[in-house]
């Protein structure tokens, strides 16, 4: 699909701010009405929009701990085969497949850092034979950035993790709402309000609470970035000397560049995974270079893993 300036714009602003009404969206995008809903419904159709995906702060919800594990198989035989048998369960959040060095990759939350080990233990066992290898990656701040090649700002930024916050008690009519907004982020009040077997005044009261408790943290847009012409690529940093001042470049240089979407800290090695969507590969070698320049006095290794796609399969409440 070729963008056009209309396009960019609606892409751009819908991808953190998929909840808005229409009539918001069209004066912020500076499109009629008609018209946004014209092309957010061909975007659907398309399959160039694969899904609204709704954020949850994991902490309030008893969640202090983020993982992602990069799986690579002995043989390709095996990654279907493992993808069917993980199935849905009580910790994945989002999993999909990797073009380069790795196979797969599977990321979780989990309420302390002893389920961490306990469930990737308990998935690979069977598979001893069958992994050549597996990271596993353990966050300590995370953060998304909005769409910034299509113009998008980044005062619009999520932070997934990095505060730890009291944990709110919810009842279940909450749960029936939150549950409502995992599977459809974009979902109607009156059919959020269907779903939880409330009246819509109530759906509406409980929905904005859980926003004011900061327990619903914002949208995004999950898009088939391939029918756009666009790839993902990670980049796997780690720097010898990960100081505060070092971190802090870190977090600087993706705040500023327009092709990253996304910045992980890690205490372990690699101790930093950069999120990029780009067009041509030349961005990647692009960005390597301004990394290096940045760093030029440091110890810096930089490799480059592929994504096939953003994350084949989304389970943001598995633990509902």
């Amino acid at each position: 699909m070729e963008l056009k300036e209309q396009d960019s714009r609606l892409l751009g602003y819908l991808y953190h701010n998929a909840r808005e009404p229409i009539s918001k969206i069209a004066k912020e995008t500076r499109l009629s009405r008609e018209q946004v809903v014209y092309r957010i419904n061909k975007y659907l159709s398309e399959g160039v929009i694969k899904r609204f995906i709704t954020f949850f702060n994991y902490p309030k919800l008893g969640y202090n701990a983020l993982a992602i594990a990069l799986i690579k198989f002995t043989k390709p035989k095996y990654i279907k085969e493992f993808h069917k048998k993980l199935g849905k369960d009580n910790f994945w959040i989002s999993k999909g497949l990797v073009n380069n060095k790795y196979d797969l990759f599977i990321q979780g939350v989990f309420k302390e850092e002893r389920e961490i080990n306990e469930y990737f233990f308990n998935a690979t066992k069977d598979y001893s034979e069958a992994i050549e290898e597996i990271l596993i990656i353990k966050p300590y701040y995370a953060k998304i950035y909005p769409l910034k090649f299509l113009g998008s700002k980044s005062e619009n930024s999520l932070v997934i993790i990095g505060e730890s916050s009291e944990k709110i008690k919810l009842d279940d009519k909450d749960k029936k709402i939150m549950k409502a907004l995992e599977e459809d982020g974009r979902i109607k009040l009156i059919d959020i309000a269907k779903k939880a077997g409330i009246s819509a005044e109530l759906a509406l009261y409980k929905l904005r609470r859980l926003k004011k408790e900061k327990i619903i943290t914002g949208s995004r847009i999950m898009f088939d970035m391939n029918k756009l012409g666009y790839n993902y690529s990670l980049l796997s940093i780690n720097l010898r000397n990960f100081s505060i001042e070092n971190q802090n470049k870190l977090k600087e240089f993706a705040n500023n560049n327009k092709y990253v979407n996304s910045i992980i800290l890690s205490l372990a090695k690699p101790n930093c995974f950069i999120q990029l969507f780009h067009k041509e590969h030349l961005i990647i070698k692009e960005t390597i270079d301004e990394l290096k320049s940045l760093f030029i006095n440091e110890n810096i290794s930089i490799d480059v893993i592929l994504l096939k796609n953003e994350g084949e399969e989304i389970n943001a409440l598995p633990f509902l």
